[in-house]
């Protein structure tokens, strides 16, 4: 509030002799005697200055409230000006003066001051005429008295609502994957040697080339593994004809049904079969009484004896069948020693069910051969073996990868996979889960898992990096803009507009996009503030820009 005091010039008495030349800058003089005024608890006031009414006193008055202004005498002077409002503050000595130390007469502040002669009339003419030169001054010091007091206007009372951008808070659909990073294996992987040694005669494929199963690869020197087959060959064709045989029987029933046609048997048979006959003439000789018991026990001996000799010839015969098998044992070793003199690609049994499990393919299912460690004139050792080529079936690959086992119940057989590789950068390639392994790695606490990737045109290779996605489900989930998240000691937060005010709602992330985030916590449809966050606190006004 403002404080005004009245100020009123008291008369000089006549005849006291000359008076003070006050400071032209102080318009308060001392008083006579040296004491000042004691002033305590004023607060600055405007005080107004006027032209005094009186003439020949100590010189104009102040008055503490505008008064119409006196029009001086006639050929005195101009006519009188606006009062002049002056903002005074306490100064050292509690005076409530414009400048830093004021004087003054009796307590008694006179505009005389501001004239060289401090009288009233003495120099003829207004006393402000003769001080005019400090109005600018005055006017200056007047300025602060006339501004509005911080805090008091209505318009800057009001708090100014902050301009901000927004944008709603959508819902999409988003898969939930669990990311992976391994190697590309290939579906079959095989490193080929001979089971025999030698010296490499030819070598037919290369690095590069794709085979078929059970096309040669290379071919060793076979010159004392075809004589080892020479000497075996007649051995055992000598025993089959023993036996009077082609090949071997099948079976020991089959030898057994074939066993009277044996030579030794035959003959041996027939020999029993004659003893038996004499035997039985012997006893019918010696019934009618005209035959010796001589002859009869002669008889009986040699039937005894052929009996014996049938059963020697048959046993000879079986071994002779034994033999025959084991040469033929020996003729096949002999023979396959000379057929392993050939290194082929193998052959499996599988090769059906893969053909049909990996469909059409732009290349015909087949080897391809990664590695050829061997030349011509090379020496190749059986024990330990010694390795010449390696293939592989690249048309399927196995991306194996290991998974945190928090991941277990997620991931089953048959999800989808989307793989990517360094090769080719901007093309997704796809997989499936299709082994899972029963068991948790103690040391990293994570299991194995293998993706079946199908590569029927041959770009990815094996042994290369891959990362991929394993797609376990899909959700629909709230997302803002990236730029509308607040982070502050580890809060996460968002200003979502709640009438003309801001309100901070804490949210939790999920997956991160650059034109997108994730977050829980927040209703889809809320207006998030995207620009202006810097100047918000929870109920701040807000103006959408």
């Amino acid at each position: 509030m403002r404080h005004k005091e009245e100020r009123t010039p008291s008369p000089r008495p006549a005849g006291k002799g000359k008076q003070m030349q006050p400071n032209p800058l102080t318009p308060f003089p001392k008083k006579e005697g040296g004491t000042e005024p004691k002033t305590t608890g004023v607060k600055p006031s405007a005080v107004v200055l006027s032209p005094s009414p009186f003439r020949g006193g100590v010189g104009e008055g102040l008055q503490s409230e505008p008064t119409p202004p006196s029009p001086l005498p006639e050929g005195k002077g101009e006519p009188a000006r606006e009062p002049a409002v002056l903002e005074t503050t306490p100064s050292a000595n509690g005076s409530n003066s414009p400048f830093p130390s004021g004087r003054g007469d009796g307590g008694v502040g006179s505009a005389s001051g501001l004239t060289p002669s401090g009288r009233g009339d003495g120099g003829g003419g207004s006393p402000l005429r003769r001080g005019s030169k400090f109005l600018p001054l005055l006017f200056l010091l007047a300025l602060p008295a006339c501004a509005p007091k911080p805090g008091t206007s209505t318009a800057d009372a009001e708090v100014k609502a902050v301009p901000v951008t927004v944008a709603d808070a959508k819902t999409m659909p988003l898969r939930r994957t669990v990311s992976v990073v391994g190697t590309l294996y290939p579906y079959e992987d095989v490193t080929l040697s001979p089971k025999v040694g030698g010296r490499v005669l030819r070598a037919f494929k290369d690095v590069g080339d794709r085979v078929g199963p059970g096309e040669p690869l290379l071919e060793l020197d076979d010159t004392e593994y075809r004589l080892a087959v020479d000497q075996a060959r007649p051995a055992f064709e000598a025993e089959l004809r023993k036996l009077k045989l082609t090949a071997l029987p099948a079976t020991d029933a089959a030898f057994e049904q074939w066993l009277p046609r044996v030579d030794a048997v035959a003959e041996a048979k027939a020999n029993a079969e004659l003893a038996e006959s004499e035997l039985k003439r012997a006893e019918r000789e010696m019934a009618s009484g005209v035959g010796s018991r001589q002859i009869l026990d002669s008889a009986t001996n040699r039937l005894t004896v052929a009996k014996t000799r049938v059963q020697v010839a048959e046993t000879d015969a079986r071994v002779t069948l034994a033999n025959a098998r084991r040469l033929k044992a020996a003729l096949d070793d002999a023979e396959r020693k000379l057929n392993d003199t050939k290194l082929n690609a193998p052959n499996p049994p599988e090769w059906s069910a893969w053909l049909k499990e990996l469909g059409p393919t732009t290349t015909p299912l087949k080897y391809a051969i990664a590695q050829k460690m061997v030349s011509i004139g090379s020496p190749v050792e059986s024990m330990p073996a010694t390795s010449c080529y390696r293939l592989v079936i690249d048309h399927a690959l196995k991306f194996g990868v290991t998974i945190p086992e928090k991941h277990a119940p997620e991931v089953i057989t048959g999800q989808n996979v989307e793989l990517k590789v360094e090769a080719y950068p901007n093309q997704t390639f796809t997989g499936f889960v299709a082994r899972i392994s029963p068991t948790t790695d103690t040391g990293n606490r994570t299991f194995g898992v293998v993706i079946g990737v199908r590569n029927g045109d041959g770009r990815l290779k094996a042994g290369g990096f891959a990362t991929g996605e394993i797609v376990v489900r899909s959700d629909t989930v709230v997302t803002i803009p990236p730029e509308a998240l607040v982070q502050f000691a580890g809060v996460n937060k968002v200003f979502v507009v709640d009438g003309n005010k801001a309100k901070v709602v804490e949210v939790g992330i999920g997956v991160r996009d650059k034109d997108w985030l994730e977050v829980t916590g927040l209703p889809a449809g809320a207006k998030v503030v995207v620009t202006g966050q810097s100047q918000l606190v929870d109920g701040t006004p807000i103006r959408v820009r």
